[in-house]
C-alpha cells in the first residue's frame, strides 16, 4: 500500500534534499478512506534505527530500478505527523527530482507500508474511516499525485554549487555595511 503527501524542495552543503511530512495525523480520511493514528510509526522508526540502515527515498515508489532510489531520509514522529528530513544523492535522477521540487513542479510525498494494526473508526463528524494504528514503513517517495493533500514538504535544499544562498547575500551585505562605516 502507498500513502501520498505534499512535498517542496534548503542548502545542506551537498546534493540537496528536503524537509516535509510523509504522513499527517489529521483526522480527514485520505483517498483510501484511511486516517493515521499518532504513534503508528513508533515501532517502525525504532526498527529502522536499530537496523543501522537509512530509510530510502524513492521517486514514484519505483522499487524495480535502482536509479529511482534517489536518497535517504531521517524520520521522526511529532504532533503533526511523520516528519522526513531527506538528502538526495548525486545521481542524475536525484538531481532532476531536486530541480523539479525547486521549480514547484513536484511537491508531494508518499510512503510504502504494510499494516500491522488497523480498525474501523467513526470520526467526530460521523464519517467512518479505517484507522491505521501500527505500520511497517519501507520507503518514502516523491510523487506527482498524492492520496492525502495535508502532508507537505516544508522546504527544499539546493546543491551547494548552485550559487549564493540568502545567508551568503546577507553576509556580503553586512560586510559592505561594515566597510562603509
Amino acid at each position: 500500500r502507498f500513502k501520498d503527501f505534499t512535498a517542496k524542495a534548503t542548502d545542506d552543503g551537498g546534493n540537496g534534499g528536503f524537509v516535509g511530512y510523509a504522513a499527517t495525523f489529521d483526522r480527514e480520511p485520505d483517498a483510501y478512506g484511511d486516517v493515521i493514528a499518532k504513534g503508528a510509526f513508533a515501532d517502525t522508526i525504532r526498527a529502522w534505527a536499530d537496523s543501522g540502515r537509512p530509510v530510502p527515498v524513492l521517486y514514484g515508489h519505483n522499487m524495480d530500478d535502482p536509479d529511482y532510489n534517489i536518497g535517504t531520509a531521517e524520520l521522526v514522529e511529532d504532533e503533526r505527523g511523520l516528519k522526513a528530513t531527506a538528502t538526495f544523492d548525486g545521481s542524475p535522477k536525484a538531481q532532476r527530482v531536486r530541480e523539479l521540487l525547486a521549480q514547484g513542479r513536484l511537491s508531494k510525498m508518499s510512503f510504502a507500508y504494510d499494516i500491522r494494526d488497523e480498525a474501523p473508526v467513526e470520526l467526530e463528524d460521523g464519517t467512518k474511516a479505517n484507522e491505521l494504528r501500527s505500520l511497517d514503513l519501507f520507503e518514502v517517495s516523491v510523487v506527482l499525485v498524492p492520496a492525502n493533500g495535508h502532508a507537505e514538504i516544508l522546504e527544499s535544499k539546493a546543491r551547494k554549487d548552485e550559487g549564493a544562498t540568502l545567508d551568503d547575500v546577507l553576509g556580503v551585505l553586512a560586510d559592505i555595511r561594515d566597510e562603509l562605516k
